[in-house]
């Protein structure tokens, strides 16, 4: 897993919720490495050469930063199902490989709702256009891509082929398609860089290349009267991406969020602590993106092998959060959401208060919501028998003062706050 810590640009952002948005961005582009199977680092690698590109192109400083997370984020569509409107708009598209024609129109769309980074959605878009109108989803030609859009593409496609070709071979293949998938200029501009200096890859990146694009300062003075609420955005935002993963977790994360939070107001938590579940909330299935949707979508029974798999997601959960020095707090929560009262949980075998409270919030929230939602092995379960179920097992898998806060809560407020978050899935906020 790449080490994002080292990014320059979050050392220079001041103040704690910047860093923590800057946080969150790096943590969404590792979830969608995550879910392609940490296929070469490749967003981190694209947005690097990308960047620098842009600069040695003199580009403006707000085009260089859209280049930057453009590349960090431009697979982000990857993660999920399309929407049957995203269907509609790319089922014109032949598909090349493997690649799913749906993910740059679903990708344009989340990122659009991230704050200040609006002028990303058309790079996430257009990154599999191509110069000639082969491309899609909008078959764009020539000119009327962006120059943004053109060098990120070039460097996915570059960095993916590598694993393929050789040198050589793939020096051929970039000459061949100039003016047919690749731009000339981006190409000539390319074999220039790659003679007379290295590209900026994870391997060979130095604060002082940074430090030369200026992006920090521009960075510092774009996000200085952003409201405060756009960490909490940015939150949902991860936490639709991870729900997309499959078809029957649609809107999990945040029907989790919010029944984490009232169960923490019945139990007058400090609104801090309120604030910091409700976090760990949004985030404890981030994990489960590094498996396969044929395992979590099964109908019949899981094989131990699967259960296994299916096991490690509060650990994955919590290795990514941990890479972010901001969300360190979230992480424990993540990683003991399974835990049970009597110990008999996993992934350590923690009980009673050895397991942080605020997974133990989680874990009532997270089993109501699994109980009454619908699965792939069986439809939605009503409110009173998942209360029961509760019950049931306070004292086995519960914390028996988390089930009688939360049982204190009725039917109609839930349903409510459920509503609220799957109607206004970007803008349900986290209270404090």
């Amino acid at each position: 897993m790449v080490n994002f810590n080292d990014l320059t640009i979050s050392r220079f952002i001041p103040g704690n919720e910047r860093r923590k948005f800057k946080d969150i961005i790096k943590f969404l582009s590792m979830v969608i490495d995550l879910a392609e199977g940490f296929k070469f680092q490749n967003n981190y690698r694209t947005a690097l050469s990308s960047v620098q590109m842009a600069h040695s192109l003199n580009l403006s400083i707000n085009v260089v930063r859209n280049i930057f997370y453009g590349g960090l984020l431009h697979d982000i569509g990857e993660v999920g199902e399309p929407s049957s409107e995203e269907e509609k708009i790319t089922q014109h598209t032949k598909i090349e490989g493997s690649c799913n024609h749906f993910h740059t129109v679903s990708g344009a769309r989340i990122a659009s709702h991230i704050p200040t980074l609006e002028g990303v959605s058309k790079i996430i878009r257009w990154h599999h256009e191509s110069w000639d109108g082969s491309g899609f989803p909008d078959k764009l030609k020539g000119e009327q891509i962006p120059i943004e859009a053109n060098i990120v593409s070039f460097f996915d496609a570059y960095y993916t082929l590598k694993t393929i070709y050789n040198e050589a071979d793939m020096e051929a293949y970039i000459r061949s398609n100039i003016n047919k998938k690749f731009n000339s200029d981006i190409v000539t501009t390319f074999f220039h860089l790659s003679k007379n200096d290295q590209i900026w890859t994870p391997e060979n990146f130095e604060d002082k290349k940074w430090l030369r694009t200026g992006v920090d300062a521009y960075e510092i003075a774009l996000l200085q009267d952003i409201k405060n609420d756009y960490v909490d955005i940015a939150l949902n935002v991860i936490a639709q991406v991870i729900d997309t993963k499959h078809k029957y977790t649609q809107g999990h994360s945040r029907r989790v969020m919010v029944l984490s939070g009232l169960i923490a107001q019945k139990m007058n938590l400090e609104p801090a602590y309120k604030t910091l579940i409700e976090q760990g909330a949004l985030l404890h299935d981030s994990g489960k993106v590094g498996i396969s949707r044929d395992i979590l979508d099964k109908p019949s029974r899981l094989s131990s092998e699967e259960y296994t798999m299916i096991q490690k997601h509060p650990e994955i959960s919590c290795a990514l959060i941990n890479n972010f020095s901001t969300l360190k707090d979230v992480a424990p929560l993540a990683k003991y959401h399974h835990e049970r009262f009597d110990g008999k949980g996993y992934p350590e075998s923690l009980d009673s208060f050895a397991i942080p409270l605020g997974a133990r919030v989680i874990a009532v929230a997270d089993t109501y919501d699994a109980i009454t939602s619908n699965r792939a092995y069986r439809n939605a379960l009503s409110d009173d028998f998942a209360r029961n179920e509760i019950r049931k097992y306070s004292g086995k898998m519960f914390d028996p003062d988390v089930v009688n806060a939360f049982c204190e809560i009725p039917e109609h407020e839930i349903k409510l706050a459920f509503d609220l978050a799957e109607n206004n899935p970007l803008s349900s906020r986290i209270t404090t």
